[in-house]
Protein backbone atom coordinates (compact mmCIF):
# COMPACT_ATOMS: atom_id res chain seq x y z
CA UNK A 1 0.00 0.00 0.00
CA UNK A 2 1.60 3.39 -0.84
CA UNK A 3 1.52 5.83 1.28
CA UNK A 4 0.19 9.53 0.93
CA UNK A 5 2.88 12.26 1.22
CA UNK A 6 2.43 14.77 4.11
CA UNK A 7 2.88 17.50 1.69
CA UNK A 8 0.97 17.57 -1.81
CA UNK A 9 2.41 19.22 -4.64
CA UNK A 10 1.26 22.75 -3.21
CA UNK A 11 3.80 23.16 -0.87
CA UNK A 12 6.28 22.93 -4.12
CA UNK A 13 4.53 25.22 -5.99
CA UNK A 14 4.46 27.89 -3.31
CA UNK A 15 7.94 27.40 -2.92
CA UNK A 16 8.98 28.01 -6.66
CA UNK A 17 6.51 31.06 -6.37
CA UNK A 18 8.45 32.30 -3.34
CA UNK A 19 11.83 31.62 -5.46
CA UNK A 20 10.26 33.54 -8.37
CA UNK A 21 9.11 36.60 -6.20
CA UNK A 22 12.51 36.91 -4.53
CA UNK A 23 14.14 37.08 -7.63
CA UNK A 24 11.47 40.05 -8.83
CA UNK A 25 12.19 41.46 -5.92
CA UNK A 26 16.26 41.41 -6.53
CA UNK A 27 15.70 42.47 -10.08
CA UNK A 28 13.64 45.13 -9.24
CA UNK A 29 15.85 46.38 -6.51
CA UNK A 30 18.92 46.37 -8.93
CA UNK A 31 16.54 48.57 -11.10
CA UNK A 32 16.14 51.19 -8.63
CA UNK A 33 19.28 51.09 -7.52
CA UNK A 34 20.85 51.86 -11.13
CA UNK A 35 17.95 54.45 -11.89
CA UNK A 36 20.29 56.75 -12.56
CA UNK A 37 23.23 54.92 -13.91
CA UNK A 38 24.32 56.28 -17.47
CA UNK A 39 23.36 53.08 -19.87
CA UNK A 40 21.77 51.04 -17.41
CA UNK A 41 19.29 48.82 -19.32
CA UNK A 42 15.87 47.35 -16.95
CA UNK A 43 15.87 43.88 -16.38
CA UNK A 44 12.48 42.19 -15.63
CA UNK A 45 11.51 38.50 -14.86
CA UNK A 46 9.64 37.05 -17.69
CA UNK A 47 7.01 35.60 -15.54
CA UNK A 48 3.57 35.03 -17.48
CA UNK A 49 6.14 32.98 -19.95
CA UNK A 50 8.37 31.14 -17.44
CA UNK A 51 4.60 29.93 -15.71
CA UNK A 52 2.95 28.75 -18.98
CA UNK A 53 6.02 26.84 -19.98
CA UNK A 54 6.24 25.33 -16.86
CA UNK A 55 2.68 24.17 -16.84
CA UNK A 56 3.03 22.70 -20.09
CA UNK A 57 6.15 20.70 -19.02
CA UNK A 58 7.50 20.24 -16.03
CA UNK A 59 11.02 20.36 -18.01
CA UNK A 60 11.82 24.04 -18.76
CA UNK A 61 14.93 25.54 -19.37
CA UNK A 62 16.56 28.29 -17.93
CA UNK A 63 16.99 31.15 -20.36
CA UNK A 64 18.49 34.77 -20.09
CA UNK A 65 19.48 37.35 -22.63
CA UNK A 66 22.89 37.37 -21.65
CA UNK A 67 25.02 34.73 -19.34
CA UNK A 68 26.41 37.69 -16.64
CA UNK A 69 23.52 39.37 -16.01
CA UNK A 70 22.22 36.94 -13.27
CA UNK A 71 23.28 33.66 -11.60
CA UNK A 72 20.32 31.24 -11.14
CA UNK A 73 22.38 27.66 -11.30
CA UNK A 74 20.90 25.84 -8.72
CA UNK A 75 17.99 27.38 -7.58
CA UNK A 76 14.71 26.08 -7.89
CA UNK A 77 14.01 29.79 -9.90
CA UNK A 78 16.28 27.78 -12.53
CA UNK A 79 14.36 24.39 -12.27
CA UNK A 80 11.54 26.66 -13.10
CA UNK A 81 13.28 28.17 -16.19
CA UNK A 82 12.86 31.46 -15.31
CA UNK A 83 13.84 34.08 -17.99
CA UNK A 84 15.47 38.00 -17.74
CA UNK A 85 14.84 39.92 -20.32
CA UNK A 86 15.82 43.66 -20.77
CA UNK A 87 13.15 46.37 -20.55
CA UNK A 88 14.83 49.58 -21.92
CA UNK A 89 15.56 52.67 -19.42
CA UNK A 90 14.63 52.49 -15.93
CA UNK A 91 10.76 53.68 -14.88
CA UNK A 92 11.26 54.78 -11.13
CA UNK A 93 7.43 54.85 -10.69
CA UNK A 94 7.26 51.31 -12.81
CA UNK A 95 9.50 49.68 -10.93
CA UNK A 96 7.85 50.97 -7.36
CA UNK A 97 4.56 49.72 -8.56
CA UNK A 98 5.95 46.07 -9.58
CA UNK A 99 7.79 46.09 -6.17
CA UNK A 100 4.36 46.99 -4.18
CA UNK A 101 2.75 44.22 -6.67
CA UNK A 102 5.66 41.63 -5.48
CA UNK A 103 4.71 42.67 -1.62
CA UNK A 104 1.09 42.07 -2.01
CA UNK A 105 2.43 38.21 -3.95
CA UNK A 106 4.77 37.32 -1.16
CA UNK A 107 2.34 38.18 1.36
CA UNK A 108 -0.57 35.99 -0.22
CA UNK A 109 2.05 33.05 -0.79
CA UNK A 110 2.91 33.08 2.94
CA UNK A 111 -0.65 32.98 4.11
CA UNK A 112 -1.43 29.69 1.92
CA UNK A 113 1.37 28.72 3.31
CA UNK A 114 0.40 29.05 6.65
CA UNK A 115 -3.38 28.11 5.86
CA UNK A 116 -1.55 24.73 4.63
CA UNK A 117 0.21 23.82 7.72
CA UNK A 118 -2.39 25.37 9.88
CA UNK A 119 -4.53 22.56 8.14
CA UNK A 120 -2.04 19.80 8.29
CA UNK A 121 -1.21 20.89 12.51
CA UNK A 122 -4.99 20.46 12.62
CA UNK A 123 -5.28 17.26 11.00
CA UNK A 124 -2.32 15.76 13.37
CA UNK A 125 -3.95 17.01 16.58
CA UNK A 126 -7.41 16.05 15.20
CA UNK A 127 -8.45 19.85 16.09
CA UNK A 128 -7.51 19.34 19.69
CA UNK A 129 -5.01 21.91 19.58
Amino acid sequence: MKSAPIFDRAVEMIQDRLDLISVSHRLTSGNLANATTPRYVAKELAFQKTLQESMQDQQVKLTTSRSAHIALEGSAVAAAGAEIRDEGPVNVEQEMMKLVRNNVDYQFMVAMLNKKFAMLKNAVTEGTA
